[in-house]
């Protein structure tokens, strides 16, 4: 009986132990599968960064124009030394000095024609030219006192008439128009444009004498037209 009971004994231990064992391997499958699958693999997900976008390039400066320096003078608004561009015309610079006045007389100037560095625009005024040539007044007659003595041969002398010399009024040739300068005896249309074109690239005239730099005005020229003319 006892060695029975003692078979017994031990076969309820290996029983109690299988089944101990098998519970403590199922909880640790259960709980723990990595001690018998082994590490799973670790998938690591990048983010693919996006292609970097090209930017556009930065807008460059404009090159500035090169400017040239006039003076505008005249019938203008707001006389004095403008800047502008180096393909600036006449107009512009009218413009640019305020507009012409109401007196302007911007039809004798070339409002087309291109300025240089350095030059001078003068807006002329416009002036009221009468319709008839005003003509000098007649020479005066001064009458000679008769001779206190008289001698019987001899008429008594008769009074002498004597001309004092008298100028017309005289044109400035550095403000004058078209029409004003062709009133002049001897300057016809085309030496009238002559005047104007040679004023407006020179400048104007520094004294009546520099008329003979003018196409077509020589001394001769110059000597008749001295005493209606003048510049200032």
């Amino acid at each position: 009986m006892d060695i029975l009971e003692s078979q017994h004994r031990k076969i309820i231990i290996i029983l109690v132990a299988v089944i101990l064992a098998g519970g403590a391997y199922w909880m640790l499958k259960h709980f723990h599968p990595t001690l018998f699958l082994g590490e799973p693999d670790l998938v690591v997900e990048t983010e693919t960064a996006p292609p970097p976008t090209a930017s556009p390039p930065a807008p460059s400066a404009p090159t500035p124009k090169p400017e040239i320096a006039i003076h505008v003078t005249g019938a203008v608004r707001s006389p004095g030394v403008y800047y502008l561009s180096t393909d600036a015309r006449v107009h512009e610079a009218i413009e640019k000095a305020g507009g012409k006045t109401n007196r302007a007389d911007v039809h004798s100037l070339n409002l087309a024609a291109k300025i240089r560095d350095g030059e001078q625009i003068r807006v002329p005024e416009i002036r009221q030219t009468p319709n008839v040539k005003q003509h000098p007044p007649a020479p005066k007659t001064i009458k000679e006192p008769a001779p206190t003595a008289t001698l019987p041969s001899v008429s008594p002398q008769l009074p002498v008439e004597r001309s004092t010399p008298s100028d017309g009024p005289r044109i400035n040739i550095n403000t004058a128009t078209s029409q004003e300068l062709q009133s002049i005896r001897g300057i016809g249309p085309a030496m009238a444009r002559r005047i104007i074109e040679y004023r407006q690239t020179s400048g104007g005239f520094s004294t009546v004498d520099d008329l003979t730099n003018v196409k077509g005005i020589g001394e001769k020229t110059l000597e008749k037209l001295r005493g209606s003319v003048t510049a200032y």
